[in-house]
């Protein structure tokens, strides 16, 4: 087996994939977790968002998609899931930051920092 069919095989699967994931992708992880259970969620997150983007980045611009793609013959990445996946990481960055304040404010206020409201 060749490089590129090694290659299009991993595209594929990558695909398929982020379509069974895609409604997941824009979405906050359980809030009832861990904090940090949940921020090395968001890492591990994110870096499966950065190597789709990556790998959809790479199939947008290969030039390779053919006779537009229809919703069962779809196989490919399109522009619009590139768009998906970059508000995704967006998204998913904004979470993360929220978990890293969360956790700030409950470790400074086991030692009696509180919050002021300006």
């Amino acid at each position: 087996m060749g490089k590129r069919s090694l290659q299009n095989q991993s595209s594929d699967i990558s695909y398929e994939l982020y379509k069974e994931l895609v409604d997941e992708l824009l979405t906050p992880i359980e809030p009832s977790l861990d904090l940090n259970v949940r921020y090395e969620l968001y890492v591990s997150k994110l870096v499966y968002l950065e190597n789709l983007q990556e790998q959809c980045f790479r199939s947008v611009n290969s030039g390779v998609q053919s006779a537009p793609p229809t919703k069962s013959r779809c196989k490919t990445f399109s522009t619009s899931d590139l768009q998906t996946i970059q508000d995704a990481i967006s998204a998913t960055n904004d979470f993360m930051r929220e978990t890293i304040l969360e956790a700030l404010e409950s470790r400074l206020s086991r030692v009696g920092f509180q919050r002021r409201e300006l």
